[in-house]
């Protein structure tokens, strides 16, 4: 029998990262599959509506319950197996595994305990010349896998690796009815957009939405639809109201050795200058580029002057006014490579000389460290400020828009932004055209106003051929942005398929559309 506890007001299950809080009754704790299943048939007997949560690192109120039960997977976590297929290695791993687990386990080449998923994988891989590595960088590497492969999460790494979905062997899926479907890519696929699968006892078949899930930007805004699809594309990006994800195999790819490499410039503009050089350059050839604004530094700066140990990262130059954070595979040619990077940065008012760079794991450290102590240092604020003002909750942009709008996009954002009154800052993955603004609210006022120039920042990254989602994915928050990316009857066909796979509608109510009852 599953663990079963009623949850208090101040629970940890009723939040996630983006400061919103919700309700529920119970949190259910399963510690293996025939628990899950059992837990999900009994509140769907009852139509008791359930919300899955992992590691809660979710920025969209994803798991964050409205009504109903929590079923946390925490206790269904760790890797299971190896494998090898004629892609490469993959992995086979409990929901609830964090990617740093995977990265350890997979550094460590101990594989003693583990599984052969297929004949002598195991022995295979540790025969290998270098370790390997899961390759998609989703930013918080304590997030769980699970919850990765719901929202097709991605990060910095996917300017090179691309996002979740692209790395998603099989899938192992707990259906609303308590029934389960064990699926590989390839297994099942739509004939046209009509999908057709078993699972137990039950059949389902049924139309595909009729949208086009959009490949050409960085997105996660809801389910991948397209005609021919394969079945595990519908579950990748579903945010749990289709199916739990209880079991996946990943592929993972070769390590190599990185140097990490901060570039600061004088302005923002010649930093955004220097970007689209680097992003053509095949010599320079980056696993990624992060950006942080003027704005960004001065965060930092005014954080470490406050509080020293806050952020341990080495004092920011005066002459920092914006900067370019990338990694670079160490190869043999790395001298022909740098003189590269001197030029373009000394095209833009930058110099290399002036530059961090380090291939030791400490000062790779530090640098990844000032990058994400940004919003770091805005999370804390906006936990600060939930006594004070409860309704309020972290904004900040995940848009993403095509190479040849990234300038148009930058320039509404600081237009909308600065004519509002609100106060900001810029940063992120500036590689895929998908800049996070983060606005710093100071009263609900501000909160009102961010939410109005959110939706328009939202309007025009659609208009722009882009997604108002990247990579958190929809989540509550974003839901209503669903109807402008696939039109009000692309969210009804959604939900026709929410109706087919969960008549009850127990999973994850709230999620990417509200279905009405």
């Amino acid at each position: 029998m599953f663990y079963r506890q009623r949850i208090r007001s101040d629970s940890k299950y009723l939040t996630d990262e983006s400061k919103m809080t919700g309700r529920g009754e119970h949190v259910i704790i399963p510690v293996d599959d025939s628990e899950l299943r059992e837990a999900v048939r009994i509140n769907n007997s009852k139509g008791n509506p359930i919300t899955v949560a992992g590691m809660r690192t979710g920025v969209c109120g994803g798991c964050v319950p409205l009504e109903g039960d929590v079923i946390s997977l925490e206790r269904m976590s760790g890797v299971l197996g190896v494998g090898r297929d004629e892609r490469g290695y993959f992995i086979r791993v409990l929901p609830c595994t964090t990617i740093d687990e995977i990265n350890r386990v997979l550094r460590s080449r101990d594989f003693s305990q583990l599984e052969d998923v297929t004949e002598d994988a195991r022995e295979q891989l540790v025969a290998e010349p270098v370790p390997y590595f899961y390759p998609v960088d989703p930013t918080e590497m304590n997030g769980s896998i699970g919850g990765n492969i719901a929202c097709n999460a991605s990060g910095p790494r996917t300017y090179r690796y691309g996002p979740t979905r692209d790395w998603v062997r099989r899938l192992r899926v707990v259906l609303p009815e308590g029934q389960y479907i064990d699926i590989k890519r390839g297994d099942y696929r739509a004939d046209g957009r009509r999908m057709s699968f078993p699972a137990g006892r039950s059949f389902y078949s049924f139309d595909i939405p009729s949208y086009d899930f959009n490949t050409g930007v960085k997105n996660a805004a809801g389910p991948m639809f397209h005609e021919g699809m394969d079945l595990i594309d519908m579950f990748v990006g579903s945010e749990g109201i289709f199916g739990i994800i209880s079991e996946a195999d990943v592929y993972v790819a070769p390590w190599h050795p990185l140097v990490s490499n901060i570039l600061f410039f004088p302005t923002d503009a010649q930093c955004l200058e220097a970007v689209r050089e680097l992003r053509t350059d095949n010599a320079v050839d980056p696993e990624f580029i992060e950006y942080m604004d003027s704005r960004s530094l001065d965060l930092v700066r005014r954080v470490t002057a406050s509080d020293p140990a806050m952020i341990r990262v080495p004092r920011l130059p005066e002459y920092a006014g914006s900067a370019l954070f990338f990694d670079m595979q160490l190869t043999d040619d790395m001298p022909a490579r740098y003189a590269r990077v001197s030029e373009i940065a000394e095209r833009h008012g930058g110099s290399l000389d002036r530059s961090w760079c380090g291939h030791e794991a400490c000062d790779r450290d530090r640098m990844r460290e000032l990058r994400h102590s940004i919003p770091r240092s805005i999370f804390e604020y906006v936990a600060s400020i939930k006594g004070e003002m409860p309704g309020i909750h972290k904004m900040g942009t995940d848009m993403s828009v095509p190479d040849e709008a990234a300038d148009e996009m930058m320039s509404y954002y600081s237009e909308q932004l600065d004519a509002a009154g609100l106060e900001y800052v810029v940063f992120g993955h500036i590689g895929n055209n998908h800049p996070h603004v983060e606005i710093i609210l100071k009263s609900m006022e501000d909160f009102d106003k961010a939410n109005e120039v959110y939706r328009r920042f939202a309007e025009k990254a659609v208009e722009l051929g882009g997604s108002p989602s990247a990579e958190h994915g929809i989540g509550k928050i974003k839901r209503e942005y669903m109807a402008m990316v696939y039109g009000e009857k692309g969210v009804e066909e959604i939900r026709r398929v929410k109706m087919i796979l969960d008549p009850k509608n127990i999973l994850c109510r709230g999620n990417i559309v509200e279905v009405l009852r």
